[in-house]
């Protein structure tokens, strides 16, 4: 089973294997001010809501972001973070 959101022409496809928790993590690293947030980073900011994280997907989260204007990302449109 698919979710979808649209976004102007752009499908974006959320299976039930993505998290947007990792995303809202790196960005609320990012726009804090931590240019570079690490895989502890992301772990604290996760787990102070108590939920548990998983490796692979902040190494995948940190991986795809790294390096990227974070605000330039989310004025061109939530389907450039995937």
């Amino acid at each position: 089973m698919c979710l979808f959101h649209i976004s102007g022409p752009h499908f974006i496809f959320f299976t039930p294997h993505f998290r947007m928790r990792y995303v809202a993590a790196y960005l609320l690293a990012a726009l804090s001010g931590n240019n570079n947030p690490s895989a502890d980073d992301l772990k604290k900011i996760i787990g102070s809501v108590g939920i548990d994280c998983e490796a692979d997907k902040i190494t995948k989260i940190i991986g795809e972001l790294k390096g990227k204007n974070i605000e330039e990302l989310i004025t061109k449109g939530p389907y450039l973070l995937i």
